[in-house]
């Protein structure tokens, strides 16, 4: 996929030149393809809250730099957005005065597609390494203000997990945790008693809550004083869930809605909160029982699921060896299903460090050189991941 960039000059406040850079495929390494696009490119300004059109121009991308002369002379907009109309395919670039108005004024991008558009491109730019976390978070809570396509916004708060906890720096995370914390609740606020929205604003609030007083209104959820929200078995998992990451629930509370919820799910839930629960010794137990190769497929899961939670980098700091010494051994002895939940589930993804990285190359050219095909793609997937994630934070920290 080619990269498309604007490289603007403006000059007086208007722009004297407008050009569409395009940059090589990053995959495969070394290749130099470009290819034509036909596109357009959009102005937009602000207009009290809302960023509005004010000019599209439609044309033939084609080679390194296309120059758009249909913008000499024009008011520099608040907004430069490629592919305005979502017409070829590529990965969108944002200059940095635009960046700067997204961060401020995401939610005033009114037309669905342009605000799809948006969002899809500065995501893109932080996994990249070209946005920060701290930038992307922000820009994000305000966004959703006034999103209305729950797919939308489900995807969005599920990226800004990954934001939070991958790319953001150790310095900047408590940050932008609280940030995504209070922007989720102000959300949960605003919406509608018993709409898809709340329900969706409830579970991601849960996920989020950062301090002791939303850790409390968790609680109130999981008691049903939140009005309109109905909170069913599924629900009530994942606030317990939320609850035992946090080491805010005992087993015993644990144990007694498994009584409540004696079914394949509720034994399923149970286990992932009693990995969850944030010691070393339920972090061992469930070590050693993904490990043993005794347990279903779904509890499983469920099991690796709770074990490896990003709030709990610390405690399961001291299982990095165990993973890299336990992968051949897995494979050996585990189903291909389960041994491969456990190559991904149990991999130190929220160890975001050169040491980790250098461990895990260790592996692949040492003692995971001849392992088999299926193990060493596992890994290596695991390894972009983490590479992606440690540049990620550098740029975070620089911030």
């Amino acid at each position: 996929v080619n990269t498309l960039r604007p490289e603007i000059s403006v000059t007086d406040g208007k722009y004297s030149s407008v050009v569409v850079k395009q940059e090589p495929p990053k995959m495969p390494v070394g290749s130099q393809e470009l290819r034509p696009h036909r596109m357009s490119v959009g102005i937009y300004d602000l207009v009290g809250e809302k960023l509005v059109r004010r000019i599209s121009h439609e044309l033939d991308v084609v080679g390194a730099s296309t120059a758009i002369n249909t913008f000499t002379g024009e008011k520099e907009g608040d907004l430069i957005l490629i592919n305005d109309g979502d017409l070829s395919y590529g990965k969108l670039r944002f200059d940095a005065k635009s960046v700067k108005t997204l961060t401020e004024k995401l939610s005033g991008v009114e037309d669905p597609l342009t605000r799809a558009l948006c969002w899809s491109a500065t995501w893109d730019m932080l996994r990249d390494g070209e946005l920060s976390a701290s930038q992307y978070v922000p820009m994000a809570v305000t966004g959703l203000a006034t999103e209305k396509d729950v797919s939308v916004v489900s995807m969005t708060l599920m990226q800004l997990g990954t934001a939070v906890e991958l790319y953001a720096c150790d310095e900047n995370r408590d940050k932008v945790r609280e940030q995504v914390a209070n922007g989720a609740e102000i959300l949960l606020e605003q919406a509608k008693e018993g709409s898809d929205m709340q329900l969706q604003y409830a579970r991601s609030f849960a996920s989020f809550a950062f301090s002791d007083r939303q850790h409390s209104r968790i609680k109130d959820m999981l008691d049903g004083r939140l009005p309109g929200l109905v909170v069913d078995a599924d629900l009530r998992w994942h606030f317990i869930n939320c609850l035992a990451e946090r080491g805010k629930i005992t087993t015993a509370a644990i144990d007694a809605e498994l009584e409540r919820d004696n079914t394949a799910s509720g034994h399923k839930n149970a286990a992932s909160a009693r990995a969850a629960i944030p010691n070393s010794e339920a972090k061992e137990s469930a070590w050693q029982s993904a490990l043993g190769g005794e347990l279903s497929n779904h509890i499983h899961d469920a099991t690796i699921a709770g074990f490896n939670k990003p709030l709990q980098r610390v405690l399961t700091k001291s299982y990095i060896d165990k993973y890299f010494d336990c992968l051949i051994t897995v494979w050996e002895k585990l189903s291909y299903e389960l041994a491969s939940t456990v190559v991904t589930g149990l991999f130190p993804s929220y160890q975001v460090n050169d040491e980790v990285l250098a461990k895990c190359e260790g592996w692949l050219t040492g003692a995971g050189k001849d392992a088999p095909a299926a193990l060493r793609r596992f890994v290596s997937e695991n390894r972009d991941a983490l590479a992606r994630a440690i540049n990620a934070q550098r740029v975070d920290a620089r911030f």
